[in-house]
C-alpha cells in the first residue's frame, strides 16, 4: 500500500512540473493544438469537398407505378417506368464549379490568416509575459539594494550621523515595492493563463518562459511583397468568385434541359388482350417566365457583389499598405531607441550611480537621491529589453502582415530619469493592447475571422 501510495505521488510531482517555453517551442505548440487554426483549416477542408458536388449534374429522378386505372372499377391496365434527368445550360456547371473552386481557395486563404493572426498574438502574449516576469526580477533587485541601503540609514541614525527621516524614507520605499511586486505576481497569472489558452491547456498549467538575448537579436529590414499576403489573395479569390457569379446570374436566362424516358409493360389482366409493352422519350426545357422579378435581380445583386468585393479589395489594399509604412517607421523608431540607450542613456547613469554611491559614502549625499539613481539604474536595464522587444513586434509585423495588427509598444516613450516614481516604469509602457486594432474588411464566406482568445483585454490589467 505504501508503494502504491509513493508512485501515486511521483507521478502527481510529474505531472504538476513546470514547462519551461522558448519563442519558437511556444509558437510550435501553439500552431499544434490552437483549436481556432485547427476549425479553420478543417473548414478550408470542407470548401475543398464541395468542389466536384457543385461541377456534377443533379441526381436523375426514377419512378415506377401503374397507369390507366378505370373510374368505374377494376384493374390497372399499364405498368409505367420513368427516368428524367436535368440539365443545365451550357456554361453553367463549369461556373458553379469555378465558385466553388474559388471559395475552397479563399477558405485556405483565410485559415492562413488566422494563423498568422494567432502567431502574433502569441508572440506579443510570449513578450508580454517576459517583460512582466523581468519586472518582478527588477523589482525584487531594487528591494535587494533598498534593504541594504536602509540597514546603513539605520547604522548611521544609530550613531547620530543622519536623521530618522532617511531610514523611514527606505522602510516606505519597500513597502511601495512589496505592492508592487504582489500586483505584478497576480499579473502574470493572467498573462500566463493566457498563453495557456492559446496552447489549449487548462489556464492553470504550470508554464515559464525562457526569453533569451539571442531572440530579441536587432533586426534587418523585411522586405515585403504584398501580393503574397494571404489575407490579400483571400479577397482576390473572392473577386474572382463574384465574376463567375455574375457570369452565372447572366446564364440563368437561358432554359435548363430535362431528358425523359419511359417505359409501360401490360398487366397480366390486359396482357391476354393483345396490348404490346412501350417505351417513350420527353425532352422539356424551363421557361424563365418572371425574369423581371428573378433573373434580371440576380443579375442586378451580383453586379453589386463584384463592385463591393472589388472596392472591399482596394480598401484592403490600402490598408496593408499603410500598415507596413507604419511597421516600418515603428522598427527604426525602436532601433533608434536602443541606440540611445546603449549609447548615452545607460553609460550617462552608470556615471552618475558611482559618483552617487562615492558621495553618499563620503556624507554629501542624502539617501533620496541615492535610491533615485540606482532606482533609474535598474528601471532602465528593463527599457533597453522593452525596446528591444517593441524591434521584434515591428519585424513580426512586416513578416506577418496583417489589415487588423495589435497595436503593442513595450518602452516607454522617454527613458526613466533620476526621481521618477516605481509605479509606471515596473509596470511597463503606456496601455498594451494585445487585441484587434483597425479593422478590415470583411468578407461574407470568410469562416476564420474569430482568433478564439481573450486576449484583446491583456492590456487593461
Amino acid at each position: 500500500m505504501l508503494i502504491l501510495f509513493v508512485i501515486l505521488f511521483i507521478f502527481q510531482l510529474s505531472d504538476a512540473r513546470t514547462e519551461t517555453f522558448t519563442l519558437d517551442e511556444y509558437l510550435e505548440a501553439v500552431q499544434d493544438a490552437n483549436p481556432s487554426v485547427q476549425a479553420s483549416k478543417l473548414r478550408a477542408i470542407e470548401q475543398k469537398h464541395k468542389i466536384d458536388p457543385a461541377g456534377t449534374l443533379d441526381d436523375p429522378f426514377i419512378a415506377a407505378g401503374i397507369d390507366q386505372i378505370p373510374f368505374s372499377g377494376g384493374t390497372a391496365q399499364l405498368r409505367r417506368y420513368q427516368i428524367s434527368q436535368s440539365i443545365p445550360f451550357p456554361g453553367k456547371l463549369s461556373a458553379r464549379k469555378e465558385i466553388a473552386e474559388k471559395r475552397a481557395q479563399a477558405a485556405e486563404s483565410d485559415a492562413a490568416t488566422l494563423e498568422r493572426r494567432i502567431k502574433v498574438l502569441a508572440i506579443q502574449g510570449y513578450l508580454r509575459a517576459s517583460y512582466n516576469l523581468l519586472a518582478i526580477e527588477l523589482n525584487e533587485r531594487i528591494q535587494k539594494i533598498i534593504r541594504e541601503t536602509s540597514a546603513s540609514a539605520k547604522a548611521r541614525y544609530k550613531t547620530g550621523s543622519t536623521t530618522h527621516h532617511e531610514w523611514l524614507l527606505s522602510k516606505l520605499e519597500l513597502s511601495t515595492l512589496n505592492i508592487e511586486n504582489l500586483r505584478l505576481k497576480r499579473l502574470q497569472t493572467t498573462l500566463y493563463a493566457l498563453l495557456n489558452e492559446l496552447r489549449n491547456v487548462p489556464p492553470d498549467s504550470p508554464i515559464l518562459t525562457k526569453l533569451d538575448d539571442a531572440t530579441l537579436i536587432e533586426p534587418l529590414p523585411v522586405d515585403v511583397k504584398l501580393e503574397d499576403q494571404p489575407e490579400l489573395m483571400a479577397w482576390k479569390f473572392q473577386e474572382k468568385s463574384a465574376i463567375t457569379e455574375l457570369k452565372l446570374a447572366k446564364l440563368s436566362y437561358a432554359p435548363d434541359f430535362v431528358i425523359q424516358g419511359m417505359a409501360m409493360e401490360p398487366t397480366r389482366n390486359t396482357g391476354s388482350m393483345g396490348a404490346q409493352s412501350s417505351w417513350g422519350v420527353m425532352v422539356g426545357i424551363t421557361v424563365p417566365l418572371f425574369f423581371w422579378r428573378k433573373q434580371r435581380e440576380l443579375v442586378a445583386a451580383a453586379e453589386n457583389e463584384r463592385l463591393a468585393v472589388a472596392a472591399d479589395y482596394k480598401a484592403l489594399q490600402n490598408r496593408l499598405n499603410t500598415e507596413v509604412s507604419e511597421a516600418r517607421q515603428l522598427l527604426r523608431t525602436s532601433l533608434d531607441v536602443i541606440s540611445l540607450y546603449k549609447k548615452d542613456v545607460i553609460p550617462l547613469t552608470e556615471l552618475a550611480v558611482n559618483n552617487a554611491r562615492s558621495a553618499y559614502a563620503t556624507k554629501s549625499l542624502s539617501l533620496s537621491p541615492l535610491l533615485d539613481v540606482l532606482r533609474s539604474q535598474r528601471t532602465q536595464e528593463l527599457e533597453l529589453i522593452a525596446a528591444k522587444m517593441d524591434a521584434y513586434v515591428a519585424k513580426t509585423r512586416l513578416k506577418e502582415l496583417l489589415s487588423t495588427p495589435p497595436v503593442t509598444r513595450f518602452a516607454p516613450s522617454r527613458p526613466t530619469l533620476f526621481g521618477g516614481g516605481m509605479g509606471a516604469s515596473m509596470s511597463g509602457s503606456s496601455t498594451i493592447n494585445m487585441g484587434s486594432g483597425m479593422s478590415g474588411p470583411t468578407r461574407k464566406q470568410s469562416t476564420s475571422d474569430s482568433s478564439g482568445s481573450s486576449m484583446g483585454n491583456m492590456g487593461e490589467m
